[in-house]
């Protein structure tokens, strides 16, 4: 009997189909998920409802963060993207991580990442201000993209899509789509929280509020901050002499002791105050009342 060529025999192996590896269901990816869903939908949840964040300072950084204009996209609260973004790797993970599916995860997880680190370069950089709770979802992001770098199924062809030298650049791609994606909605969209911070400090103007400040006290740019570009707008008296356009004698008529002291209503009130207690002693009630966090 004729043996087969060493030629043909080539061909058979080549053409013979390759049988995928059953798909894994990755757990520890769903625990970071869930976690993400926890912290996430918990920044979420005080944005719709407002309020200040458990074991954060009143006034620091996550009530900060929540009121800029980059604390909601389209309308609707930054954190609720982010739940939707942690769900979707959840249940792909608890399907199972076969090839295709694990290319998918991996590419959602590279640009939740990015866009993570985006938002934390803006609080830390833009802002001046850290949030543990922004800064946790960072690190979570983080920590899925490395799980999953570690759990990637082999590569068992030349063609496969998992092969890092057409993994990688996709990676990239889709995690510079979601930076500039995000970067232009910022950029061409007022967002509610911008459009709040506005009608609030013109509301405060109008009903004769005024803050006391320095323009070296740190809680009185803290106070600011919480406005965004509308910050500006707030009916602000300087009282360091030394400062331009200082009315010190306005201060001490008010009997103005710390920095930054508000007047509002005939309420005078110490300390970097929230966009939600400066509306309710206003009786601002905005159309975006309940994202002033």
């Amino acid at each position: 009997m004729a043996k087969p060529s060493p030629s043909r025999t080539s061909r058979q192996q080549r053409s013979a189909p390759i049988v995928e590896p059953p798909a894994r269901r990755e757990w520890l990816v769903v625990l970071l998920a869930a976690a993400g869903v926890i912290v996430s939908g918990y920044l979420g949840w005080l944005k719709v409802r407002g309020g200040n964040a458990l074991l954060c300072e009143a006034g620091g950084g996550c009530d900060i963060v929540q009121a800029s204009r980059y604390a909601s996209i389209l309308g609707v609260p930054t954190a609720l993207w982010g739940t939707g973004f942690y769900v979707a790797v959840g249940v792909l993970a608890a399907l199972g991580l076969a090839a295709q599916r694990w290319l998918w995860t991996f590419l959602l997880s590279a640009a939740g990442a990015a866009f993570s680190l985006y938002l934390t370069a803006i609080s830390l950089f833009m802002i001046g201000v850290a949030c543990p709770y922004c800064l946790a979802s960072a690190a979570i992001t983080l920590a899925l993209v490395a799980v999953l770098v570690w759990r990637r199924p082999a590569a068992t062809s030349r063609r496969s899509p998992l092969r890092w030298s057409r993994v990688l650049p996709l990676a990239g791609v889709a995690a510079v789509v979601a930076v500039v994606g995000g970067a232009a909605i910022f950029a061409s969209y007022p967002g509610g929280a911008a459009t709040y911070q506005g009608e609030l400090a013109r509301h405060l103007a109008r009903n004769n509020a005024i803050m006391y400040g320095a323009h070296w006290c740190a809680h009185c740019q803290e106070q600011k901050a919480r406005f965004g570009s509308a910050a500006r707008e707030v009916p602000y008296v300087e009282c360091d002499p030394r400062a331009a356009g200082a009315r010190p004698d306005l201060c001490n008529a008010a009997g103005v002791r710390a920095y930054p002291t508000w007047i509002v209503g005939g309420q005078k009130r110490e300390g970097v105050l929230s966009l939600e207690d400066l509306a309710r002693m206003s009786g601002f009630s905005g159309p975006a009342s309940k994202s002033g966090g």
